[in-house]
């Protein structure tokens, strides 16, 4: 059987390194020319030609509220129901909603600040609370016995980092997690943040807290982001 290609249907996304040109290359399919689209949806997510996350982020937290709009009644302002269960049903629904494929997030303060603040709106609104109780966040997340948006994520990266380290070693995500160019290297200036950058941070930052999320599969934090050699010591990576 033979693949028929959809040239209606069918969209090409461009993501480049640098600078996106101001002519976009053409690609056909049985003779029909593709259209070229700066983002489109794949899997549930956009993928964007600037290799960001922001449009991801923003339908995320359009996605979350509409959830969250759903249930307002229902649920979260029911006097008849305990805390307890509107904090269960919110983390079960909106915020799975608000972080779908959060682990392959490269995240910048932008980010986070945007996903907090989010998270903290819905938080008040559940408590019935405003701003103008001047009620900390940090209160709100101690009352609500929530996360972070910034840790819950961070947990999330670093759990299936732990699933990413303990697949054999012809597995694609773990070739991708440790492979690197043999040719070219990174421009002068300031680089854009990658994912193997982020999980250093991570590790760094939360590496206590976070130990069951990875010490099993025996990674190191130089094996997640390794010196100027290049070298892989992969062989031990796949132990437990």
């Amino acid at each position: 059987m033979g693949l028929t290609v959809n040239t209606i249907k069918t969209e090409v996304v461009c993501q480049w390194s640098a600078n996106i040109p101001s002519t976009p290359p053409t690609f056909t399919a049985a003779g029909e020319q593709l259209s070229v689209v700066p983002s489109f949806r794949y899997l549930g997510s956009i993928l964007s030609e600037d290799n960001t996350i922001d449009n991801e982020v923003q339908n995320r937290i359009k996605q979350a509220s509409a959830a969250f709009g759903r249930l307002r009644r229902r649920v979260f302002q029911n006097k008849n129901l305990h805390l307890r269960t509107k904090v269960c049903v919110y983390q079960a629904i909106c915020i799975t909603t608000l972080l779908y494929s959060c682990e392959a997030w490269v995240t910048y303060s932008r980010h986070i600040r945007a996903l907090e603040q989010f998270h903290i709106r819905c938080l008040q609104r559940i408590l019935g609370i405003t701003w103008r109780d001047r009620v900390p966040h940090s209160e709100v997340l101690s009352k609500t016995n929530c996360r972070s948006i910034e840790a819950t994520i961070t947990q999330h990266q670093l759990r299936w980092l732990g699933h990413v380290v303990r697949m054999p070693s012809n597995r694609l995500p773990r070739r991708m997690l440790y492979g690197q160019l043999h040719h070219g290297r990174r421009s002068a200036g300031g680089q854009k943040k990658r994912y193997k950058d982020q999980l250093k941070t991570a590790l760094k930052k939360y590496g206590p807290e976070a130990r069951p999320a990875y010490v099993s599969s025996g990674l190191r934090l130089s094996d997640v982001a390794p010196g100027g050699s290049g070298r892989r010591s992969s062989d031990k990576l796949g132990r437990t």
